[in-house]
């Protein structure tokens, strides 16, 4: 559909504003609000909270109910399409060669892996156009509410003990990781907010650890940003910008670094001098804060010392370092995702922290090898490009993808699927801001301007 509307062109913005936004047009809802959200609380939470996601019992549950809604509430308007086939096609094939090639059909985690699709895809389907509106919508939300319990609980010490003693122990998931041990435990876990590291002034919120708060703060950022074409002084952003210093997280910190940069690269770009400046007093701040806060060098210097412990949960270069060497003796299949396949028949003698991984880029290389690996990557740009309309703003929400996931094991998590195999889903007209272009035309003095969508 086309729709020709008469507007004079408007005066010029500020440059520090960022792109100029084009129309954003929220797509309409054609769920009861309740549906949207509880999708989107299940899909989030098997993705990051403690609760949901450390059990197959949990996101099998979850399945369960959205199939429900699917079948009696949601009149369904998407279909999949030729990328989500080929996704599962190349999957099938890579686990197919897998099982050849290490003697083992594992039937529980394959399942597990298509369950998860399945999930993710059923989610989104049922919110359909509205997906990554709402998203941001749920990160905002729960940024309220971890605000809620985080500067409480750090201006009065005894909450979080009294919080963790008397409410958190009656919100633990009844089902637990197999092997595992105490290891993924979270004591401190209320579902709606998780007290783990409230004790070091770190903010978890909703998830399993401030990194991963951090992470999704980054994105929804971002996507408020360049999709729903908000300011980056807007109500919604500054509290983005506000929870994510209270994650303490040297990672989320670089990520919003470089969310800012590409918000300003029009302005760099048009200003290399003045470019040059802030970066050179950028690096400047960074070094000082690197060299007077505690949180940062200290923790920056462990990783690189426990780069080469063999305790692979203790530095994300050390996780790295290993999964590269996994990487080198199966470059093309990787070693999958079942324990067995990846550590032998033995596993059941190797000390937990040796297993853990925590390095999201060195976790997927290793498990799926590098084709596979590339694959994943470029159908997420797929996805990023069909909703952003702009290649260069697809490339740079990927390389944001990537930063997050050097310290997080985000890859497998359902939300993270869901993200690669949004282009997989095709979806109703709406489904992205409306685009403006000038046209040669004119009309009373001004110019025609058109708007289109998918």
């Amino acid at each position: 559909m086309t729709l020709k509307l008469n507007h004079k062109i408007p005066a010029k913005r500020s440059a520090l504003t960022g792109p100029h936004p084009a129309a954003y047009q929220a797509p309409a809802r054609t769920n009861p609000p309740w549906v949207d959200w509880l999708t989107m609380f299940l899909l989030i939470g098997n993705t990051a909270n403690p609760f949901f996601y450390q059990s197959v019992e949990m996101l099998f549950a979850s399945f369960i109910v959205l199939l429900a809604i699917w079948f009696f509430v949601v009149e369904d308007n998407t279909r999949l399409n030729q990328q989500f086939w080929t996704y599962i096609i190349v999957l099938t094939l890579l686990q197919a060669c897998q099982t050849i090639e290490y003697h083992l059909f594992p039937v529980k985690t394959f399942m597990g892996e298509y369950l998860r699709i399945a999930f993710c895809i059923l989610a989104m389907r049922i919110i359909g156009p509205r997906f990554f509106d709402l998203f941001v919508k749920f990160v905002y939300v729960f940024g309220v509410i971890s605000l809620c319990f985080y500067i409480p609980c750090v201006l009065v010490k005894p909450l979080a003990h009294f919080l963790t003693d008397h409410v958190a122990k009656y919100t633990q998931s009844p089902f637990h990781r197999a092997l595992a041990g105490d290891m993924y435990d979270s004591p401190g876990n209320m579902i709606i907010y998780n007290l783990g590291q409230i004790d070091i002034k770190r903010n978890s919120g909703f998830y399993w650890e401030p990194g991963t708060q951090g992470g999704f703060m980054c994105l929804a950022l971002f996507i408020n940003l360049f999709y729903r074409k908000e300011k980056l002084t807007s109500k919604i952003n500054l509290l983005f910008l506000l929870v994510i210093v209270t994650t303490l997280s040297t990672t989320t910190y670089l990520a919003l670094f470089f969310v800012i940069i590409a918000y300003l690269k029009n302005f760099f770009i048009k200003r290399p001098f003045i470019a040059l400046f802030l970066l050179l007093g950028i690096v400047g701040f960074g070094f000082l804060a690197y060299q007077k806060l505690d949180f940062l060098h200290k923790k920056i210097d462990q990783q690189i010392e426990k780069s080469g412990s063999q305790h692979t949960g203790e530095s994300r270069f050390s996780s790295l370092n290993v999964d590269l060497a996994s990487l080198k003796e199966h470059p093309l299949i990787g070693t999958g995702r079942n324990v067995e396949m990846h550590f032998g028949k033995n596993f059941y003698n190797t000390d937990l922290r040796e297993m853990h991984r925590n390095n999201g880029i060195g976790v997927l290389l290793s498990t799926y090898g590098l084709p596979f690996f590339f694959f994943f990557l470029y159908f997420n740009w797929l996805s990023f490009r069909r909703l952003l309309n702009d290649p260069v703003n697809a490339s740079l929400l990927l390389t944001l993808l990537l930063i997050i996931s050097f310290s997080e094991d985000y890859f497998f998590k359902a939300f993270f699927i869901g993200l690669a195999l949004y282009c997989g889903i095709t979806m109703p007209t709406g489904n992205r801001p409306a685009v403006t272009r000038r046209s040669g035309k004119m009309q009373l003095g001004g110019k025609t301007l058109t708007h289109e969508y998918d």
